[in-house]
């Protein structure tokens, strides 16, 4: 007499290869069939077509103790993976490679599928009854740098919807009446994106690190000077706010840089950091946004200002100054600030000013540059013009560290300015 059972059993190891002898040796149908009790001639054939025909056919699902079905990832030598397990899915999401891609573990945004195979299986179940399996198989690659524009429209439409539905806009209260004061905020070089071990530069530094040090300086400075009644803020954004330029995690120049998130996630966590600190600002006092471009970050720079811009559109305490010009100057009572990075003009920045703002600079008796890209704090005076490299408080990469650039005092600078007296104070917001 057949033992079907066995012989189901046995049947479906054998497809699944994991049917062997003690020395690694496959049985063949013609064992299979002698020990399930299949006489006459062509045994091995009966038996082979006997499975064959109860998978097509689902003539008697076989039970969930007989299905034992190893799961299998693979790692190959071209970079791709091969990953193999039993799923329960509809057909369509059989043919769905999104939904392929999720089940088996892989994002959809980083890996692509190669080649995928799906096997119909029904089995029984004691407490569920039967129920339709799939032996899945996919063979996947990572995807290349390069995202399709409807994948970049996708993300940018699911982040706005996200963060417009989550952001509470904080209150804003009413400035009571005029002063004669201005606060100046220039957070230079944060270089948002950029990664630093410990191991390797003495300290750890990655986005994250980056946005908890932008904000606390934004709150450091609202709390220490809660006691003023400003006019206004005027916070310029640039100057190496990003860490890098393009898609390839590469400066202006095209000099690859060590980064800690992809291009387009670090764009949004920086427009969004941005928000939030105008949001603040403007619960103290107008706020006036303006653009310095930095030698690693002038085109996503510029993009974050026209983001920045389109947020606060209609927000009449805020406004947002959109020429990519690479000096600005600022004019307030009988101050002048101009603002650059500092890495072109060199020598030639304390001749450009009377030049360039020669009006402003005749209205006006104090008169200072402000500049970043060396991380730390220099000051010096020519002919009545004021020149200060004011200090960051970006973290160490392995480039600045094998070349020597450490040690300096990671900090920011607040600037007070009086209509009458010029700049009166300076704060500190140093980072520990």
């Amino acid at each position: 007499m057949i033992d079907k059972d066995k012989l189901i059993k046995l049947g479906i190891q054998k497809r699944n290869k994991e049917l062997k002898y003690v020395d690694n040796k496959e049985y063949s149908w013609y064992e299979i069939g002698i020990s399930c009790g299949i006489g006459g001639n062509n045994i091995g054939e009966k038996a082979r077509c006997f499975v064959k025909d109860f998978i097509r056919n689902n003539t008697k699902a076989p039970s969930e103790e007989i299905i034992k079905y190893k799961e299998v990832i693979e790692i190959n030598k071209d970079g791709s993976n091969t990953s193999e397990k039993i799923i329960q899915m509809s057909n369509s999401e059989s043919k769905d490679v999104n939904f392929l891609l999720k089940i088996h573990g892989y994002c959809n945004k980083t890996w692509e599928i190669v080649s995928a195979k799906s096997s119909i299986w029904d089995v029984n179940s004691k407490e569920s009854g039967t129920k339709k399996l799939y032996s899945s198989k996919i063979i996947v690659k990572p995807k290349t740098n390069i995202m399709s524009m409807e994948e970049i429209k996708l993300d940018l439409k699911e982040h706005f919807i996200s963060f417009s539905e989550n952001y509470s806009r904080p209150f804003i209260k009413k400035i009571s009446h005029k002063s004669d004061k201005m606060l100046e905020i220039p957070i230079m070089d944060l270089h948002l994106g950029k990664l630093g071990h410990k191991d390797e530069t003495g300290e750890n530094y990655d986005h994250k690190i980056a946005e908890q040090r932008f904000l606390q300086i934004i709150n450091d400075i609202i709390e220490r000077t809660k006691h003023y009644n400003f006019e206004k803020i005027i916070f310029p954004i640039g100057q190496d706010f990003f860490q890098f330029n393009s898609i390839e995690s590469e400066t202006v120049a095209g000099t690859r840089v060590d980064s800690d998130v992809r291009w387009y996630k670090l764009f949004l966590k920086g427009v969004d950091l941005l928000v939030k600190s105008i949001e603040l600002l403007s619960e103290v006092s107008n706020v006036e946004v303006f653009y310095v471009p930095g030698n690693h970050d002038k085109s996503v720079s510029y993009y974050a200002l026209n983001y920045i811009y389109a947020w606060f559109r209609n927000n009449q305490r805020v406004s947002v100054d959109l020429s990519p010009s690479c000096r600005t100057y600022k004019e307030y009572g009988n101050s002048l600030v101009g603002y650059s990075h500092g890495n072109f003009e060199k020598k030639k920045i304390s001749n450009i000013m009377q030049v360039e703002a020669r009006e402003q600079w005749g209205r006006t008796k104090y008169h200072e540059f402000h500049l970043g890209h060396y991380h730390s704090e220099i000051t010096k005076e020519e002919n009545g013009l004021i020149i200060r490299h004011i200090s960051s408080v970006t973290g160490t990469d392995a480039w600045h560290n094998e070349s020597g650039f450490i040690g300096a005092v990671k900090k920011a600078q607040a600037f007070i300015w009086d209509k009458e007296y010029g700049l009166t104070d300076i704060l500190h917001s140093i980072i520990i």
